[in-house]
């Protein structure tokens, strides 16, 4: 499949938005939704996200982005360091993602905005990883991040291929459906869950992964249709691609440089506000070819 440049796409003919996964990467998308947001353009029937991309997609759906920034500053604020170095005396490795993420979570979901988000007329599709069954969940964490790798780098693949040809794969679960705001969060965390920085989870008895393991940016099977009204937010900045572009017959957005943040970073030092900030610019550059009706 070839990559075709695009110059001009209306987004009120998005039926399916994709937040592509990528840590503090996500506040690009954050920035970018925002601002169209703002501007009057009402989110599609569709969304999808993973791993970090899922819960910025739920802070633009619940419209509580302010609230899940500043909650996200704050914690990174008052937390001095990633990983604590007194756990290997137990030999246990301590991450202060662990802590922060989840307490990040509860920044901006509570009982209320979980009741708004399933009165919501759009619908989020939240991706995660299943173990290959073979390998077991270290042999699949291993497996998955040098396959991964691989393809990403050597293959240069938007949707990597290897991490499935060895049994990972990916399942989605409707955010809405979640019996009450504790499965909610769960399906989340578990959304990212990285190791060793976010301990793997537990979605009906069976492990839950990262869903960046088999694809940074999951889509489930889609029609020719589906796939003409599907844009894809990408979190990565690949230089020799266009800044919009289709590929597969689907609509792909890449921010304009790279998203000037760490992605793993959960300190002070973490520059989200600027990743948000790029992502407004880009929102805002990018009105010579969106429109918003």
């Amino acid at each position: 499949m070839r990559i075709e440049p695009v110059t001009h796409l209306n987004l009120g003919s998005i039926q399916t938005l994709v937040f592509a996964g990528g840590g503090n990467r996500c506040w690009w998308q954050a920035g970018a939704v925002t601002y169209w947001q703002e501007r009057g353009w009402t989110l599609p029937p569709t969304l999808i996200g993973t791993s970090a991309g899922a819960a910025v997609a739920t802070a633009c759906l619940s419209q509580r982005v302010p609230m899940a920034l500043n909650g996200c500053i704050g914690l990174f604020d008052t937390n001095p360091r990633i990983f604590d170095w007194r756990g290997l005396a137990r030999l246990k490795l301590s991450f202060a993602h662990q802590r922060v993420y989840p307490a990040w979570l509860s920044s901006f979901i509570d009982d209320a905005g979980f009741d708004g988000l399933r009165q919501s007329p759009s619908r989020l599709r939240v991706a995660f990883t299943r173990p290959a069954r073979l390998l077991g969940l270290g042999g699949s964490l291993a497996a998955g991040t040098l396959a991964y790798m691989v393809d990403r780098y050597l293959a240069n693949r938007l949707h990597p291929r290897l991490p499935r040809w060895l049994g990972l794969h990916y399942e989605f679960i409707d955010l809405q459906q979640c019996d009450d705001l504790a499965a909610a969060k769960n399906l989340l965390v578990s959304a990212a869950a990285a190791p060793p920085f976010l301990s793997a989870q537990r979605i009906d008895g069976r492990h839950a992964i990262d869903g960046g393991y088999a694809d940074n940016a999951p889509i489930p099977e889609q029609t020719a249709t589906e796939r003409s009204s599907t844009l894809v937010l990408l979190t990565r900045h690949y230089p020799k691609l266009p800044t919009l572009f289709r590929f597969n017959g689907r609509h792909y957005w890449q921010p304009s440089r790279r998203v000037p943040v760490s992605t793993w970073d959960c300190t002070a030092r973490a520059t989200v506000r600027d990743a948000f900030s790029l992502g407004q610019q880009d929102a805002l550059g990018s009105r010579a070819y969106f429109a918003l009706s």
